[in-house]
């Protein structure tokens, strides 16, 4: 009876061991669960790093009113996004960048803010990291900035920057007067391209321009990507490097590395959203952007939190995926489909958790 009795105590002892070993392990799990990062860590995700950045950063955001916790989980990093877009941004959907009007914060502290805009890199030009690149793209935009950066690559060629092809990333945007030149510059490009003024578009106003800086002094193959409108909606740096994407694929080995155009303080955004781009389509496309500087007014702040915003909208995805942070929550969801739902092809590749998935 006592061996009996000394067995059973044994085996009552391991069990209640394993009990608590499997209690840890799943304390350990829920802990992994709910696991933050630190700001600081969330801002070299951002590529804001150096005391100086994080301090640029900090110093705008406390300006405009958006909150920075301490620790930062999917719920947080969700709502600095939403914080931003607010405060920063504050553009309606389909509604266009110039079309946004100035939040009160904006025109308070402009000197400042335009300083600490500059240490984050939203102000001083971009440039290539090599002389030669098979492509040199030139992304749409309203004319005065496309103006800018066909201005940025000629001086590039003329530094002694290679490119054996010219892409043209633009689309069926209608032009506007106002926005795109004068009616008597519209109408210019018109009878250029023997059309009617209603028909000139922002790919019409980006071919005329490059004819007009550069293509009758540079032997450039050209290649134009002239996206329509898909869904109602203008194009966009997502639907016409989409498009450049497909072009590639149909001819393999033309193009292994490319250096797309934009201009300050759009480049980190624009950086971004390629980056995205190229993910989603399985693109081993080697790229870098580059841009022109960006000159600080007395009424700048708009345009360079708008960007400022925008960058980290588009970041935001892949920050999610640094940190192996996956929306598991019905109040994170509804938040993620407010800030991303209008744009599927990033939305549906939010990092969701897999239960999140299951239940849906």
């Amino acid at each position: 009876m006592k061996k009996k009795h000394w067995f059973l105590r044994i085996f009552s002892f391991f069990a209640i061991f394993s009990f608590l070993i499997n209690c840890m392990c799943g304390s350990a799990s829920v802990i992994q669960e709910e696991q933050k990062v630190g700001l600081e860590e969330v801002l070299d995700s951002f590529g804001f790093i150096g005391k100086e950045q994080q301090y640029a950063f900090k110093f705008i955001c406390e300006k405009a009113g958006v909150p920075l916790p301490k620790r930062f989980g999917i719920h947080e990093l969700l709502q600095l996004v939403a914080s931003t877009q607010e405060r920063f941004v504050n553009r309606a959907d389909k509604q266009e960048r110039w079309e946004t009007t100035d939040l009160n914060w904006m025109g308070q502290d402009v000197k400042l803010l335009n300083e600490n805009f500059a240490k984050l890199g939203f102000v001083d030009a971009v440039y290539p990291n090599k002389k030669y690149y098979d492509a040199v793209c030139i992304l749409g935009a309203r004319r005065s900035e496309m103006e800018k950066r066909i201005k940025f690559a000629e001086c590039l060629i003329n530094d002694g920057h290679c490119f054996v092809c010219l892409v043209l990333l633009t689309g069926a945007r209608p032009a506007k007067v106002g926005v795109d030149g004068t009616a008597e510059e519209i109408e210019e490009i018109a009878q250029h391209f023997g059309i009617s003024s209603s028909e000139v578009t922002e790919a019409y106003i980006l071919k005329y321009l490059c004819e007009k800086y550069m293509l009758n002094k540079y032997d450039l193959v050209v290649v134009v990507v002239n996206t329509p409108e898909k869904d109602g909606r203008r194009p966009t740096t997502q639907t016409t490097v989409e498009d450049f994407c497909k072009w590639n694929e149909e001819h393999p080995g033309e193009m292994e590395d490319a250096l797309f155009i934009s201009s300050q303080p759009y480049v980190a955004y624009q950086m971004a959203i390629i980056e995205e781009i190229l993910r989603q389509n399985n693109s081993d496309l080697l790229f870098r952007v580059a841009g022109g500087s960006y000159v600080p007014s007395d009424n700048s702040v708009k345009t360079l939190a708008g960007a400022l915003g925008s960058y980290i909208w588009a970041k935001m995805p892949n920050c999610l995926r640094h940190f192996d942070f996956g929306i598991n929550s019905d109040e994170d969801l509804e938040l993620a489909k407010r800030l991303y739902g209008h744009m599927s092809w990033l939305y549906n590749h939010l990092p969701f958790s897999q239960s999140l998935i299951s239940a849906d």
